[in-house]
């Protein structure tokens, strides 16, 4: 058989199997994907929703859960981005968005609320929305959030005759307090701290003036004197007052240390909150804002709603979207405890204010730092991630409690660092789906065009008299 009948028929079958793999693409039970992280029990609340979504709605497509376990959800995300089977609808952290977004992964959701006259972004906090905008485009809607809040032991502070912390607090009041908070035994051990606050560490930058990324969120500006100040004073509370305990530790559980009472003033989030009532005695706990540096900045996770660029079913995908931030959703995320509902209706009722799982709390202080609160831990842009970063800060706060570097070089060291990746970021080209795309269709232009072709000389060759034939005389 002539070389150019058997490249024919393999163009072909490539052709056929290309076709065929863009016509399975999608998923073959036909279900809208809705993925999702979080504990058993927020996992359990989300089924919940999806069987009365399923239940009460006459839909062209079934709605169905993808929860990975023991694998990291934003991971297992970017290797399904590359085989081109991203869920439907997913549940993100406001840190990924830049990165989605960068790499053409999440849907342009402008459209869709400029269209839908049933939908009003002004039913969310601002701050909220503007976690999901890049551009002035809108990328996501917020469904759950966390602000940052400093939890005290009211108990500790009545012994010591200590005021309770309130939006006043700087850090030097944070200082004075714990260190009259700090208990020693007999020998000289610490057996209570007055205070840990290490996971605010990039809040500590703003709040001192500096930042980790500039404005354009393509260049790590952190060795600055600002950032540097911040990291001196929260190693100072370690190293010079002994009012913490310092990254090095181990072993070393801090929610346990403040449930348990070792410890008197705690940042964390609104996750901790039911936890930390459900295990403390009645009445020993409450929250205020963060201790402000030269400003009062604050930080805030946030949890959005996002829709797959690569999805078939956008339409479908919007109006889950929309019952998941609406009231039923939303009711159900202040139910769980864990976070707080992005819809301000709910956030602002007592459903959310006099929480079952926390009311004895003061959770307006959550709301009342929003205006405040900058992205936590930070915005690593569209070309670094949250893990490496954590790496890096961690190996800087490392070498200076080792007195290895002074703070400053710590953090330029880390800043030439961050900016290598960010520029080795840069030259790798954005991915696009190969399927659908237009080297898809030029390909298969040329594949029909070569078939075309191959027929036509057979054809014309076959009427040659057989000496005139490339297939010689047999």
């Amino acid at each position: 058989m002539p070389k150019v009948i058997i490249g024919t028929l393999l163009a072909s079958l490539l052709l056929v199997f290309g076709l065929f793999t863009y016509l399975s693409a999608d998923d073959p039970e036909k279900y809208l994907i809705f993925g999702t992280w979080g504990t058993p029990q927020e996992v359990e609340s989300f089924q919940h929703l999806i069987d009365l979504y399923n239940a009460t709605r006459s839909l062209k497509h079934k709605v169905k859960l993808f929860h990975p376990e023991n694998v990291s959800y934003d991971q297992r995300l970017l290797v399904q981005a590359a085989a081109g089977n991203l869920p439907d609808v997913m549940h993100l952290h406001n840190e990924n968005i830049q990165a989605f977004v960068h790499k053409g992964l999440i849907e342009d959701l402008t459209p869709f609320v400029q269209q839908d006259t049933s939908f009003h972004l002004d039913a969310f906090f601002p701050n909220l929305v503007k976690t999901c905008t890049i551009e002035h485009r809108l990328y996501g809607v917020p469904h759950n959030f966390s602000t940052l809040v400093l939890y005290y032991n009211k108990d500790h502070f009545d012994a010591e005759g200590i005021s309770y912390p309130d939006s006043t607090w700087d850090w030097n009041t944070l200082i004075k307090a714990a260190l009259k908070l700090t208990k020693r035994d007999r020998n000289g051990n610490i057996v209570r701290y007055g205070c840990n606050i290490g996971i605010i560490l990039f809040t500590l930058f703003q709040q001192n003036g500096g930042s980790f990324l500039n404005e354009t969120l393509d260049r790590c500006v952190i060795g600055s004197p600002e950032c540097a100040g911040a990291l001196q004073f929260l190693t100072d509370l370690s190293e010079k007052y002994h009012v913490t305990w310092n990254s090095l530790a181990t072993g070393i559980q801090w929610d346990d240390m403040f449930a348990g009472g070792r410890c008197s003033m705690l940042t964390n989030g609104r996750w901790a909150a039911a936890w930390y009532a459900k295990y403390m005695p009645q009445k020993s706990m409450d929250i205020a804002p963060l201790p402000r540096g030269k400003y009062r900045v604050g930080g805030i996770a946030t949890h959005i709603m996002a829709m797959s660029a690569s999805s078939k079913k956008k339409e479908e995908a919007w109006e889950f979207i929309k019952f998941l931030v609406g009231k039923q959703g939303q009711v159900m995320v202040s139910n769980d405890g864990n976070n707080i509902p992005a819809l301000r209706e709910v956030a602002e009722s007592d459903l959310f204010l006099k929480n079952k799982n926390t009311p004895l709390l003061n959770n307006r202080v959550f709301l009342d730092e929003i205006p405040y609160a900058r992205d936590w831990a930070f915005n690593p842009g569209p070309y670094l991630t949250h893990y490496a970063i954590s790496q890096l800060m961690s190996l800087a706060e490392n070498n200076v409690l080792l007195g290895y570097d002074t703070p400053m070089t710590a953090l330029q060291k880390m800043q030439d660092e961050v900016n290598r990746i960010i520029e080795d970021q840069k030259r790798i080209t954005r991915g696009q789906r190969f399927l659908g795309s237009k080297m898809f269709y030029l390909l298969c232009v040329i594949v029909i065009a070569t078939v075309f072709v191959a027929v036509q000389r057979r054809r014309k060759n076959s009427q040659l008299p057989p000496d005139q034939r490339g297939e010689g005389v047999h």
